[in-house]
C-alpha cells in the first residue's frame, strides 16, 4: 500500500443552498486508481475543482503529499503534481497539437527547451496523437480532442491524474484504446481518479469505486460491490448507467 498522496478532511462545498460536498473525507494513495460515479448534478466535477484548486472549499482541508494546499491556486497545485482534464476540452485552438502539449510540459511540468520538446513528443506517441502533431487543435475531431486533453494533463508530469469524463461520446473501440492509455499511465506509478459516466471504462482501470450523490459518498468499495449496492442502484434508476452490468461488460452511458 502506497503512502497517502491526496487527503480530503471533512471538505464541504456549496453554492447558495445547493450542497455539492458535505463533510467529505477521502484518502488516495500513491498508485491508487479510484473511480467516481454519480447522477448528473451530484457535484463530481465541483469536487474535482476543489481538489485541483479551481474552487475553494467552504470548509475542510485538502492535503497533497501531506501538505495543506487550500491556500494554493490551480497553477501551483499543478506544479506540485495534480494534473486534470476537463469535461469540455480546454486546448488552445489556434495552436497545433504539439504546441498545446509543449505548453503543458513547460508551464505545468516545469521543463524548458529540449527536455520539454522531448516530453511533448513522447506524450503524443503515448496518446496516439503523433500523426496529428502539426494539426491546429481547432481542426480535431471528438476523439482527438479527448486525447489532446489527456495528453496535456499527462505532460504536466502529474503524480495524481484526475480524469473528468474523458470517455464520454467515444465508441467502444475508442473506449478500449483510452483504457490502454490510462492503464499505461498507472503502470508509471501515477495515481488516478476518474469521474465517468461510461462505467465500462472505469471498471477496466480502477480498483475502487465511489458513488457521490446528495453531497455525500453513498458507496465505496470494489466496482462490483458498489454497482451491486441497492442504494447505488436506486440512485441510478432510469439514468442509463447500466449498474447491473458486470465489470468489463457493456455498461450503459
Amino acid at each position: 500500500m502506497g503512502a497517502p498522496l491526496l487527503e480530503l478532511d471533512r471538505v464541504s462545498k456549496r453554492f447558495g443552498s445547493v450542497v455539492v460536498a458535505e463533510s467529505l473525507s477521502l484518502t488516495v494513495r500513491t498508485g491508487d486508481a479510484l473511480g467516481i460515479v454519480g447522477p448528473n448534478g451530484a457535484g463530481k466535477s465541483s469536487l474535482f475543482s476543489v481538489i485541483s484548486g479551481d474552487l475553494a472549499p467552504n470548509s475542510g482541508e485538502v492535503r497533497f503529499d501531506g501538505r495543506p494546499v487550500n491556500a494554493l491556486g490551480a497553477a501551483a497545485r499543478c506544479r506540485l503534481g495534480i494534473g486534470r482534464t476537463y469535461q469540455v476540452p480546454r486546448s488552445f485552438e489556434h495552436m497545433t497539437v504539439f504546441e498545446n502539449v509543449l505548453v503543458a510540459a513547460g508551464r505545468g511540468g516545469g521543463l524548458a527547451g529540449r527536455p520539454a520538446a522531448e516530453l511533448a513528443a513522447a506524450v503524443l506517441e503515448q496518446t496516439g496523437l503523433r500523426v496529428e502533431a502539426n494539426r491546429p487543435a481547432a481542426r480535431l475531431g471528438l476523439l482527438q480532442r479527448k486525447r489532446l486533453e489527456l495528453a496535456r494533463a499527462i505532460a504536466t508530469r502529474p503524480r495524481l491524474l484526475m480524469l473528468d469524463e474523458v470517455a464520454a461520446g467515444l465508441t467502444d473501440p475508442e473506449v478500449r484504446q483510452l483504457i490502454e492509455v490510462v492503464n499505461g499511465v498507472r503502470r508509471e506509478g501515477v495515481a488516478v481518479i476518474w469521474v465517468e459516466h461510461v462505467v465500462r471504462a472505469l471498471v477496466g482501470v480502477v480498483d475502487r469505486l465511489i458513488c457521490l450523490a446528495g453531497g455525500r459518498f453513498i458507496g465505496d468499495g470494489s466496482p462490483a460491490e458498489v454497482l451491486a449496492s441497492p442504494e447505488v442502484k436506486e440512485v441510478f434508476l432510469g439514468t442509463g448507467y447500466g449498474v447491473g452490468d458486470t465489470p468489463g461488460g457493456g455498461a450503459g452511458r
